[in-house]
């Protein structure tokens, strides 16, 4: 044995080394285990497939303001300069309040699904206890993490990174962090702005926007005022018979839309989708996949029989084909609405009927009116059509969906920070102008070779933020519930 070399372990620089690459690599390049049993999907897991990609369209829309003229926002043939982009459905993927709707729905959804099901079995301690522990958990949830990515921002702003100019005629100039004399300064500065747009009790629901570190989070507050509703909600209306209660959240549902409160819209919606869904559950059984199913046919609607699929006079096979085809049907029907356009709707070929059906409560704003009721009719679409949610359910969707709010929170950043180099660096390469022209094919190419090199490297920063922010801080708030609940019965 004097002869075989013995095995060295390797030099502490080059351990740490390693242990640093691990860290900064993306999950999505760390090897996978063969060993690992894969986690069997959550019902719901559709949910969090839809909520990233609509994070990914999230991102591709604010970058599509610093690489695409205004005319992009305008509807399809509304101009003398028609755009691919423009296109119904194909233009989701660069529109951002349809993806923030559809956002709110969501959130409106998942923070009703367990309460719903609880309330839909009568568990009533286990309902309360449900519904308090969300509420404890929601503000650290949601603001702990902007407070880490916000601070990283101000400092860097301080350093002056973020001063770059913008690209010419890009369709909005966002604002960049301020730039104070003294650090200590841009701390206060920091502090005061944070402390503003985290305020649990303020009634000024518009405050994210002048949030400066990160305008992007305008939707904050209403994140968190729309989670404090539903819970609200839930609450008011747990003890009234099911049909009751349901009737009830149909009423405050149409009652926001009619008024003009379409956030608060949006986050009844999905709890009304959670409470459809588990009644359905519990009246006709889980077992029976065609109660939660399109086509809600029945002999005799009731609230007993919503949700049910019945047509003695359909075959069997002919009945599959038939509600997947109102499956999609629905589906496609709903991205379309989603795509109704932020302006020029009124002369949009395809909206300009529905266009003079606003209610006269939104003004100007006719868009949040029915891209509002399309995100509430794509997620009720979802949760009712097996045959579309694989779509959200594969491996890709699902490591979006977990990654998601940590895109929402770095990618602005990222713009200023490396994505206007790029462009501009592709545009030198294709000898484009450095200007945002949609009639340029130079300048075309040099936006999809920018965007090719922008968005790896902003999911990767995410995937960062979600393993080292996101995470920990749902887990504090899970253990600091621990350290205070009360244990008593």
């Amino acid at each position: 044995n004097e002869g075989i070399p013995v095995a060295q372990h390797l030099p502490t620089w080059l351990r740490y080394g390693k242990r640093a690459l691990w860290i900064l690599m993306p999950t999505f390049l760390h090897p996978s285990s063969t060993k690992v049993t894969p986690k069997p999907l959550h019902p719901s897991a559709w949910l969090d497939g839809l909520r990233g990609i609509s994070a990914l369209f999230v991102v591709c829309h604010h970058w599509s303001l610093v690489v695409m003229p205004a005319n992009m926002r305008r509807g399809f043939m509304t101009d003398d300069y028609p755009m691919f982009l423009q296109l119904p459905i194909i233009r989701l993927t660069v529109t951002g309040f349809s993806a923030v709707s559809v956002f709110f729905v969501i959130s409106g959804y998942a923070l009703s699904y367990k309460p719903a099901k609880l309330a839909a079995q009568t568990k009533n301690v286990d309902f309360l206890t449900a519904v308090a522990s969300s509420v404890f958990r929601r503000y650290v949830r949601l603001f702990l993490p902007i407070m880490a990515t916000s601070f990283v921002i101000a400092c860097l702003a301080y350093f002056r990174l973020f001063e770059v100019a913008p690209v010419p005629n890009q369709a909005v100039v966002w604002g960049r962090p301020p730039v104070l004399d003294t650090f200590f300064d841009q701390m206060k500065n920091w502090c005061s702005q944070f402390g503003s747009l985290a305020d649990p009790i303020s009634k000024d629901i518009g405050r994210g926007g002048r949030f400066t570190y990160d305008p992007v989070l305008w939707t904050i507050p209403f994140e968190y005022d729309g989670s404090m509703l539903v819970f609200l909600t839930q609450i008011a209306f747990y003890r009234l018979r099911p049909r009751i209660r349901i009737l009830f959240n149909i009423l405050i549902v149409v009652y926001s839309i009619h008024s003009g409160y379409w956030q608060y819209f949006l986050f009844l919606s999905g709890l009304c989708i959670a409470t459809l869904h588990f009644h359905a559950q519990v009246k006709h059984g889980a077992h029976e996949p065609a109660s939660l199913t399109l086509p809600l046919t029945s002999t005799t609607w009731t609230f007993e029989t919503f949700g049910s699929s019945f047509s003695p006079l359909v075959a069997p096979g002919r009945k599959d084909i038939r509600n997947k085809a109102i499956q999609i049907a629905s589906f496609l029907g709903a991205l379309w609405l989603l795509s109704y356009p932020d302006s020029t709707a009124a002369i949009a070929p395809g909206y300009r009927t529905i266009f003079t059906l606003t209610p006269t409560s939104y003004g100007a704003e006719d868009y949040r009116f029915w891209v509002s009721i399309a995100a509430v009719w794509l997620v009720f679409t979802v949760d009712k059509s097996p045959v579309i949610q694989p779509l959200f359910t594969n491996r890709y969707a699902q490591y979006l969906g977990r990654i998601s709010y940590s895109i929402y929170l770095v990618h602005f950043s990222m713009i200023w920070l490396y994505g206007i180099h790029v462009i501009r660096f592709f545009a030198v390469v294709t000898g484009s102008a450095f200007e945002a022209n949609s009639a340029s094919v130079s300048w075309a190419v040099s936006a999809i070779l920018a965007t090719i090199f922008f968005l790896p490297v902003t999911l990767s920063l995410a995937d960062f933020v979600q393993r080292y922010v996101d995470v920990q801080s749902v887990e504090f708030s899970a253990w600091l519930e621990t350290k205070v609940v009360s244990r008593t019965k």
